[in-house]
């Protein structure tokens, strides 16, 4: 798994932007489909989060009153970051929106409380989780590749952001019921996999004997199992560790003779 890197929370220029969009799209092109390697995810993910933070700065319209043209999403992405600096136990709403340039109260207007903002940043996560899986998984792909693509692709994204993986599964959610952009997220985010094991199905490559519920609930616990015990460090040094569960997943999935 590659190292994790996140650049500075600074936009670039427009010109800049659309200079890296280009190298990056040339770059990701000659990997995405073409062989059995990942694109790179810092690279997609370096492009998405640079067209978000082209956003008009902070203006201070009185002690207590400020406008932000995405003051939202700017909390969120700083949010994120202080998380991967000191953890998510260590979080101060204070520190957040002085570093975001607004009082207390501005950030209030957007999420009544921590746990608010911490299930916008978990929404946030599944969103950019699916994004990266419809890229490393596009649909010219042959199924079985595209499938294989789709598990990598997967765990390459939580061993990146780690934060993100103890958001969207961990227990500092307890009323998620709250949120239903965080859960219409979660479900966007694995509409991919059910889509593939469809298709699977389809051309006869899956059995059809298996409710096709256990066979994606299969496929999706191996692979989150799989990405806790990397996150932690649990499963050693073991290179070809992954192939191995991929071929056991796509042999249980199918026809028997």
């Amino acid at each position: 798994m590659s190292e994790q890197h996140h650049s500075p929370d600074l936009p670039l220029s427009d010109e800049d932007f659309d200079a890296l969009e280009k190298v990056l799209e040339a770059s990701l092109a000659d990997v995405r489909t073409s062989t059995d390697l990942l694109p790179p995810i810092q690279s997609f993910q370096e492009t998405r989060r640079q067209s978000l933070r082209k956003r008009p700065k902070v203006e201070k319209k009185s002690e207590d009153s400020y406008h932000h043209g995405n003051l939202r999403q700017s909390l969120i992405a700083i949010t994120m970051e202080q998380a991967e600096a000191k953890g998510i136990g260590e979080l101060s709403l204070r520190s957040i929106a002085k570093q975001a340039g607004v009082s207390a109260p501005a950030l209030y207007r957007h999420f009544a409380d921590k746990e608010a903002l911490l299930a916008a940043v978990a929404e946030q996560g599944f969103v950019e989780l699916r994004d990266w899986l419809a890229f490393a998984a596009p649909p010219e792909m042959a199924c079985m590749s595209r499938l294989r693509r789709f598990f990598r692709a997967y765990v390459e994204f939580m061993a990146n952001y780690p934060v993100y993986f103890q958001l969207m599964f961990g227990p500092e959610l307890q009323a998620r019921g709250r949120y239903p952009g965080l859960l219409t997220a979660h479900e966007s985010s694995m509409s991919l996999l059910i889509s593939l094991i469809v298709s699977g199905r389809e051309q006869g490559l899956f059995s059809d004997a298996t409710p096709i519920e256990a066979q994606v609930i299969s496929c999706w616990s191996a692979l989150h199992g799989y990405a806790g015990l990397y996150i932690t460090g649990m499963l050693g040094n073991e290179p070809n560790l992954l192939e191995h569960l991929l071929d056991g997943l796509l042999s249980g999935l199918k026809p028997r003779p």
